[in-house]
């Protein structure tokens, strides 16, 4: 009988929504929840051992003792296969259930697969992880597609446990992680090559075997105007942070902004500032960190009158974007701008590297 431990937060553990958020982990034998919905899906296959519960708070706010404890019931039961999700579009699940089976399939070298809408910000975390041992499947966007998600689970995680060889995503239909594998072919690389500019120059259908990453085509805002009037703020990818880095990013790939306060300071002194990014030599920019945050140029600026008096946001914002995830950039993106929004800021100086 194939034994499998699935991991699931506060709400679909059936314990509460937000106002239980911040409950730690904590284990139900056999399965509980959405556990429940699951075990029907495998059927006489699988049993579930566990259902491992979080908050989504907690979890966020003491990350390495909820991964301690999780990896701590998994190991007792060593089931064949762990199951995190299904989280939909849930962001703050999507990531732990991301941390989970990452840690779960590199320290305990056990099977996972985990379930989210594409457009959770949790995937390019997953991407950037290109582990080989654990999966994403892809949902709906809510609740509302939880017996399709299951299905695909259970199923997908029975495979797993019986140890069959997954295949490439695009014929598996999990969610692609970039990893390229070796495999050999009747046909030398040139051939193929030619073969498929041949048929895109006479518009045939082919297929690429390399898969690029498609940017999005977004129009530039149109200029503002009455500049002395607006709310202006700035916003870096510089990585020039206080001294000591409180907000403790990486020097590359980070997942998370962060916002300092400048409402009284009328310059950025060396020493008390410093740039943390992997991308560039930071000495010239600890040396002046206004090479990443202009603030000496926007108060002349206010003296002068070009920016109105208060006008200037009192804070700035700043990720380090070095090796910035495409996908953690566009969630980034969005959650600056819905901060910004809500303190009525109607233009950026975006100051990059």
């Amino acid at each position: 009988m194939i034994t499998v431990v699935h991991i699931v937060n506060q709400f679909f553990a059936g314990i509460g929504g937000e106002d239980k958020a911040g409950v730690p982990v904590g284990v139900s034998e056999a399965a509980a929840g959405a556990a429940r919905g699951l075990q029907l899906q495998l059927g006489a296959q699988a049993t579930i051992a566990s259902t491992v519960h979080f908050g989504d708070n907690w979890f966020h706010e003491h990350k390495e003792e909820a991964l301690k404890a999780i990896l701590a019931v998994v190991q007792e039961k060593q089931p064949q296969v762990v199951i995190a999700g299904p989280a939909f579009n849930a962001g703050r699940y999507g990531v732990s259930c991301v941390e989970i089976c990452n840690r779960v399939a590199n320290e305990l070298k056990i099977p996972c697969v985990t379930a989210m809408h594409v457009e959770n910000p949790a995937i390019g975390l997953y991407r950037d992880h290109a582990n080989l041992n654990y999966y994403c499947l892809p949902t709906a966007e809510t609740t509302a597609g939880m017996a399709d998600a299951l299905k695909a689970l259970a199923k997908f995680s029975l495979r797993l446990a019986n140890g069959e060889s997954i295949g490439p995503a695009k014929t598996e239909g999990y969610i692609g992680r970039g990893i390229r594998r070796l495999e050999k072919t009747d046909r030398p690389g040139f051939e193929r090559a030619i073969d498929m500019l041949l048929k895109k120059i006479n518009n045939q259908p082919f297929e690429t075997e390399i898969a690029m990453e498609v940017w999005d085509d977004i129009p530039p805002a149109p200029a503002l105007d009455h500049v002395k009037d607006r709310n202006i703020a700035v916003i870096t990818t510089s990585g020039v942070v206080p001294w000591g880095n409180p907000g403790r990013f990486k020097t590359y790939r980070n997942t998370h902004w962060e916002k300092y306060n400048i409402a009284e300071v009328k310059e950025l002194e060396p020493g008390k500032w410093e740039a943390v990014h992997g991308g560039y030599n930071v000495a010239y920019m600890n040396k002046n960190p206004h090479y990443g945050v202009p603030l000496d140029a926007l108060r002349t600026l206010e003296a002068e009158g070009v920016i109105g008096a208060g006008k200037l946001y009192p804070a700035y914002y700043v990720i380090p974007g070095n090796q910035g995830s495409p996908a953690v950039m566009r969630r980034i993106g969005k959650e600056i701008a819905e901060d910004l929004k809500k303190d009525n800021v109607e233009g950026v100086l975006f100051v990059a590297t």
